[in-house]
């Protein structure tokens, strides 16, 4: 006799083993703290291990872990009254070699005084690579909101980058 658990931990350990990382890069992302990442990352993964009984499918799973890593993190922020810290993200690194230290320290500044909302939008676009359709399924929002977040959140960088360049 087979026992029932096997295939639920199977099928865990399969969606744990291909998502951890992103996830846990994601929290951090958002967070800038890596013990708080990690406690989001481990709740992440025992809802979904709870979950797998209760819904038969869940559709995208991969949208399904960043809504809630999501939501987990936006709730860790409210909570703690924590900014995201943007100096743990590591999408700049695309572009390090085209600019000098110093830039990328006034990028950084610049994505710091981004309004949560534009950082996030940012984060999955930029770094985590999501198409404008995933972004929208992860936000809850329609594309064409998620090109509109993601013009704005554009120009309000370069903004507050020239700001911080003519300062220097």
């Amino acid at each position: 006799m087979t026992d029932p658990d096997t295939g639920k931990r199977e099928k865990f350990r399969e969606i744990f083993d291909r998502h951890k990382n992103r996830t846990y890069d994601f929290a951090l992302r958002m967070l800038g703290d890596r013990d708080a990442a990690g406690d989001i990352t481990q709740e992440v993964f025992l809802r979904l291990y709870r979950a797998i009984d209760g819904n038969p499918e869940i559709g995208n799973m991969q949208n399904w872990l960043f809504i809630l890593t999501r939501n987990l993190c936006l709730n860790e922020i409210r909570d703690s009254k924590k900014e995201i810290n943007i100096d743990s993200l590591d999408f700049v690194e695309a572009v390090e070699a085209d600019f000098a230290r110093n830039d990328v320290r006034q990028i950084r500044k610049a994505m710091s005084a981004l309004d949560a909302k534009y950082k996030e939008v940012l984060v999955l676009r930029e770094y985590e690579g999501f198409t404008y359709s995933e972004i929208a399924g992860i936000l809850g929002i329609t594309v064409p909101a998620v090109r509109s977040l993601l013009y704005k959140a554009r120009l309000m960088l370069k903004e507050n980058f020239e700001k911080i360049s003519i300062k220097r």
